[in-house]
């Protein structure tokens, strides 16, 4: 096999390996965040079944916090409805 192209599938197989190990980085802080989410969503269902926080306050909190990531507006404001949809739920169904 030629010397340049041997040089070459070596590149790209490091360039391989390198690009899987950072989707395996951004996998697992993608995982983080969603368990972070779902612990701080339990937290304040939590706070409210227990009377510490009224359900009012909480999606009102939810709905002005001022959470902007540049480039993922639509993300964001579909998480804060979907926050604000499963804190309101007890509301809406007792």
């Amino acid at each position: 096999m030629d010397a340049v192209l041997q040089q070459q599938i070596n590149q790209l197989t490091l360039e391989i390996a390198r690009l899987k190990e950072a989707q395996e980085v951004a996998e697992k802080n993608v995982v983080n965040l969603v368990a972070r989410s779902e612990f701080t969503v339990a937290l304040i269902s939590a706070l409210i079944t227990d009377g510490t926080i009224s359900t009012d306050d909480a999606v009102d909190f939810i709905k002005e916090a001022p959470v902007e990531i540049p480039g993922f507006t639509e993300s964001v404001e579909q998480a804060r409805h979907t926050v604000i949809e499963i804190l309101s739920y007890p509301r809406a169904h007792f």
